[in-house]
């Protein structure tokens, strides 16, 4: 665990179970085996929900076969899927329930503002970042969020702006801010680099 340079930015401590809670849901946008081993060689106590997204060719899931008999496996093979799914099992939870999301930064806080839209306290709510690096970027000229950006420069999606993507990160909106990095001397935009893999 690294210590972010601006105090915005999410610091995703390793995954543990609240085992204050009576009922979990786990909700998993990346294989690791490490991970699913760890956790899921020690469930914690009450009921446990997995929303597993994957794709439909990858081999069988480290996930899946080491839940528990008595834990529900809901697989979806779409991030729109996947949050349907946990928007139907939030509808239905109850107190006592305890959110764990793993996955892209993207996934997982779209998941975040899902949870929160159903009222579940951050202190309910645990975070692993697992796989791609990719940022999701707002844009704070037109308000849109393009997602899936690996350069520190990206052209936004809804107004076309070349953005310079700042480390600077909004927990209510799931993402990374962005400002125009031409503003004072049109069309002079440095290259590209890849600094989210």
């Amino acid at each position: 665990m690294s210590t972010p340079a601006i105090k915005s930015q999410p610091v995703y401590a390793e995954l543990e179970w609240d085992r204050t809670g009576t009922h979990h849901i786990l909700f998993v946008c990346a294989e690791d085996a490490a991970l699913a081993h760890r956790l899921l060689s020690s469930p914690p106590g009450g009921t446990l929900t997995l929303i597993h997204l994957r794709d439909a060719g990858d081999a069988p899931s480290a996930w899946a076969g080491r839940l528990p008999d008595t834990g529900l496996h809901l697989e979806t093979h779409t991030l729109a899927e996947a949050l349907e799914v946990l928007r139907d099992a939030l509808y239905v939870a109850q107190m006592g329930t305890r959110i764990y999301l793993a996955g892209p930064e993207d996934a997982i806080w779209q998941a975040s503002q899902l949870a929160d839209s159903f009222g579940v306290s951050r202190d309910e709510i645990r975070y692993a970042q697992l796989g791609t690096k990719a940022r999701p970027v707002f844009c704070v000229h037109c308000r849109t969020i393009t997602r899936g950006v690996h350069t520190q420069i990206v052209t936004c999606s809804g107004c076309g702006r070349s953005l310079f993507v700042r480390d600077h990160f909004s927990r209510r909106l799931g993402a990374y801010m962005g400002f125009q990095i031409d503003a004072e001397v049109p069309g002079e935009v440095p290259a590209a680099e890849v600094v989210y893999p």
